[in-house]
């Protein structure tokens, strides 16, 4: 996958972490929550989740490379977040 990709399909699921951690619900709840969610992030990227997994593999090989795409990833969430931005974005 390539580091666009990969930094468009991370904001998704850091946005869906962030979703479910925050909802009043029991732990267990929100993990099955968070599965069914994650599963629409792989297919609204038309990625499977064994080719996410392998491309996260790959680039944590090369640490300097996994640090860029998680800096784009970060600064893509803050300006989310300093606009307003919500979880229907995604």
């Amino acid at each position: 996958m390539s580091q666009d990709k990969m930094v468009e399909v991370l904001i998704d699921i850091h946005l869906t972490e962030g979703l479910t951690s925050a909802m009043p619900i029991a732990y267990d709840s929100s993990r099955v929550l968070y599965n069914l969610l994650e599963k629409d992030v792989f297919v609204k990227h038309d990625v499977s989740d064994s080719v996410f997994t392998q491309s996260m593999l790959y680039y944590f090989r090369d640490p300097a490379e996994m640090e860029q795409i998680y800096a784009r990833v970060v600064d893509s969430l803050v300006v989310r977040e300093s606009s307003g931005g919500t979880i229907d974005q995604f």
